[in-house]
């Protein structure tokens, strides 16, 4: 038996519970992988879409400059600004589109009306949201009795703001001057109407740009794209779908742990996972031999007179232990098996068990039971 297979079979001797139930474990592993995915693979739980939607409604704004100034060039057309003032382009064009996709067959009548809604109003978009009033006015509207999915439907306006400031003050006046925040949002209404993937549809979607007039200027919020939509699904029941390596994996683990725990025991049991004393005593002083390397050198070791003692001790270690106190190094004999420390007047010896022959033996082809402690000495 070759060195690497006496310290495998040390290893598995000293770790023969450990490696069992590792062994065992690995095959219960695979037996249950293998059963659910062979024997009883059972089934899974799928969500498959049956139809889908998505609309969106978005502005787009741009002024025209009436009244040319050192900045701005008469006739320029100032294009989705956040402000915009007053004297040089008191008109505010714009348009709203709107446009939807399905996923199954459609037909949609869309009505859309944009108009200005002039209110007063105080903690506006909050729960608490109090409108002293509330006036609504018609800037544009259009009508497409059956918009195709994917197609849009732009609907132009206009908006003086000049006027429409003064409009939202001459009716707070009207009112006798109410304590809320005067308010100016251009509303786009969508009226929808027809069926959309099947399913009957009569609802209303609405789209605010809110305007900020000042004094000199007046401000358009931005006006992101809004979308909504919808899906419906189902729950299926489907085939699971085990991978290749599961397929192929389980039964190789269960096969390996298996096999490995029962050629474990049997090795076990017929004596054949086992060591020698000469085998276990020369993994010892080999173990011992590797730990005190740094206190050992090799040399070539010469006889002594008969005026020094001469002592030999049980072990490697032991040697060592004497080389530590006596602040001296363990000299190893070149080519030979002795080990020696010497203090002046005493010379302390260990000779090294001899080597197990190396002739192939490993677990399978070991002699039954074999428990040799001879050590050719």
């Amino acid at each position: 038996m070759s060195n690497w297979q006496r310290e495998t079979t040390k290893t598995i001797v000293d770790n023969y519970g450990l490696i069992l139930v590792c062994l065992l474990v690995i095959a219960a592993l695979g037996g249950y992988l293998t059963y659910t995915t062979h024997v009883e693979p059972g089934t899974d739980t799928a969500t498959r879409q049956l139809s889908s939607w998505q609309s969106s409604g978005s502005f787009s704004h741009n002024a025209t400059v009436r009244n040319g100034t050192s900045a701005f060039v008469e006739g320029t057309v100032l294009q989705d600004r956040s402000v915009y003032l007053t004297h040089v382009a008191p008109l505010l064009s714009g348009s709203f589109t709107y446009t939807y996709g399905v996923s199954n067959e459609s037909n949609l009548a869309v009505d859309t009306t944009v108009l200005v809604r002039y209110r007063s109003v105080e903690s506006a978009g909050s729960p608490d949201e109090l409108v002293y009033w509330q006036v609504k006015q018609t800037l544009a509207h259009g009508r497409d009795e059956s918009l195709s999915p994917d197609e849009s439907m732009t609907i132009p306006f206009s908006l003086n703001i000049s006027d429409a400031a003064e409009t939202v003050r001459r009716i707070d006046r009207e009112h006798g001057g109410t304590p809320g925040q005067l308010d100016m949002t251009v509303v786009a209404r969508v009226d929808l109407s027809g069926t959309r993937n099947g399913q009957h549809v009569d609802t209303t979607r609405t789209y605010l740009l809110p305007i900020d007039p000042s004094q000199n200027s007046y401000r358009v919020e931005d006006a992101d794209r809004i979308t909504h939509g919808d899906e419906r699904t189902v729950d299926v029941t489907v085939d699971p779908d085990y991978g290749l390596l599961r397929q192929v994996g389980s039964p190789l683990l269960f096969l390996f742990g298996t096999v490995g725990a029962g050629f474990l025991v049997f090795a076990r049991s017929t004596g054949q996972l086992s060591l020698s004393n000469r085998e276990q005593r020369w993994l010892a002083y080999q173990s011992t031999r590797e730990e005190f390397n740094d206190w050992i050198t090799t040399g070539q070791i010469d006889q002594v007179g008969d005026d020094v003692w001469s002592v030999t001790v049980d072990s490697l270690e032991g040697l060592v232990d004497v080389a530590i106190d006596t602040d001296n190094r363990v000299i190893e004999q070149r080519g030979g098996d002795e080990f020696v420390v010497f203090t002046g007047d005493r010379l302390f010896r260990y000779r090294r068990p001899p080597e197990p022959e190396t002739n192939g033996e490993f677990f399978w082809n070991r002699d039954e039971g074999r428990t040799d402690d001879s050590d050719g000495s």
